[in-house]
Order: C-alpha cells, then structure tokens, then sequence
C-alpha cells in the first residue's frame, strides 16, 4: 500500500519557511510514532517514508508518502490527527490541515495506474533532488541514476515483489531507452546538519520508448516516483517529486 498525506500548514506567528524544515517536521513526527516505526526507519535499505515541504503561492504546504502496510499502520492514524507540530530548533508551531489524501492499493494498481496514455512522463522536482554514486555527490539526473534509486525504494516498498537484477543489464538495457524528451533543471543545495548538499530542481520529461513488459514496469516506477521521491534522503525532505502523465 501507498499513501499519500497532503497537508497546508498554519505557522503560529509571521516566519520565513524553508524546504529544509521538512527535516524538522520528520524528527517532530517520528516523536509521535512506535519505536517500531523508527527503528524500521533506520534500517538499512530504502525508508518507508518520503516526504518534502514546499512554499506555493504563500501557503506552506507538506507532502507526507507512506510507502508499505507496515508505515500506513503505524503513522497514518497520527497524520490523520492533524495535531500541531513545534519546530523547537525554529521557534515555531505548525499546525497541519488535511488537503489531500491518496492511496494505491497494491502493486496491481500502482501499474494500472503507471500504464501512460502516452509515452512521456513529467516529473517536477519540487524540493534539491541528488544522488549518491562511488561515494560522490551527483547534482545531476540520468536514466540509469533515476531508475536506480526507484528500484532500490520500490524493492524497500515492495519485498514480496521485487525487481531482481543481480548484474545490472536489465537496469542498463531500460535505461538506454528512457529519453529525457526536455528539461529545465537548476543548481539547488538542500543544507542538512549544516552540511550543503548539491542537487538540483526544475522539471523533466521522460519518454519511455520501452515495450513490452518493460516499458509496463518503467512506466510504474516513473509512476511511483511521485510517492517514493527520487535520489537520496528522500526521508529528510530531498527529492520531492510530483509524477504527471503527458
């Protein structure tokens, strides 16, 4: 199961929200939740959370992904309460109210719903997106570095229906057919821990040029990066994405 918690937030007094608050938030929220829950989160392997804050328009707005039955259970019933949130190290209370709610039910759905009317898929990266590869920072998208990080979430997400591939071919012969159809992308840090680090935002296209079952699964995963996110530190409030079938 996925969901997603779209919430408009309410600032106690006058403020200059930043993305990097969503870390805040998350730390604020796992306070509220079963050891459990936060043991799992620091696991190793992909988190069963994504979730990212974002300023539109002058409202503050917090996109919350829970991703597995295991994370609906345990934070979902605290989401719904929408009590407010103290950001102590920012002198400020948020108070949450509930906008949107999204669920998918299982992976059956996830590819219904992935199935594109056409070939181009948008992504919008609404918060700095980055990747990690041999130990260095990469501020910059591929295929193969996109599809990469959606299969190592959709594996957390997902283990009684992985994506095996032990030697890579199958990631390299996909991502030699995804295109990036247009772009505007942009130099943007995400500062965390007072540690900057690189990424980048803006907007992709992708055009799936797949077929067969490959193209089906591309169009799931680039379909399921608007709940898991896409790069790394995905759980602190990096790579926030909204998905969109052109």
């Amino acid at each position: 199961m996925l969901s997603r918690f779209e919430f408009s937030m309410r600032p106690d007094g006058p403020c200059r929200p930043q993305s990097e608050w969503a870390y805040h938030l998350y730390a604020a929220l796992l306070e509220r939740l079963p050891p459990e829950f936060a043991q799992r989160v620091h696991e190793d392997g992909a988190s069963p959370v994504s979730q990212y804050l974002c300023v539109r328009e002058d409202t503050l707005y917090w996109t919350v992904n829970l991703l597995g039955e295991a994370a609906e259970a345990l934070a979902g019933p605290a989401l719904e309460q929408c009590q407010p949130f103290q950001l102590r190290k920012n002198g400020v209370v948020l108070t949450p109210e509930l906008e949107r709610r999204e669920q998918i039910a299982d992976v059956e759905e996830l590819f219904r719903q992935g199935a594109a009317r056409s070939r181009l898929h948008r992504l919008e990266f609404r918060t700095a997106a980055a990747f990690k590869s041999q130990g260095q920072y990469r501020s910059l998208p591929t295929p193969r570095l996109v599809l990469q990080s959606l299969m190592k979430k959709w594996n957390g997400c997902f283990p009684d229906c992985p994506i095996v591939d032990e030697d890579g071919e199958g990631m390299d012969a996909m991502a030699g057919k995804l295109n990036f159809h247009a772009f505007s992308l942009w130099n943007a840090a995400y500062v965390l821990k007072g540690q900057s680090i690189p990424g980048f935002r803006g907007t992709l296209t992708v055009e799936n040029k797949l077929s067969g079952f490959h193209r089906e699964l591309a169009d799931a995963l680039l379909f399921f990066s608007g709940f898991a996110g896409v790069g790394i530190k995905t759980a602190l409030g990096m790579g926030g994405v909204r998905h969109q079938n052109l």
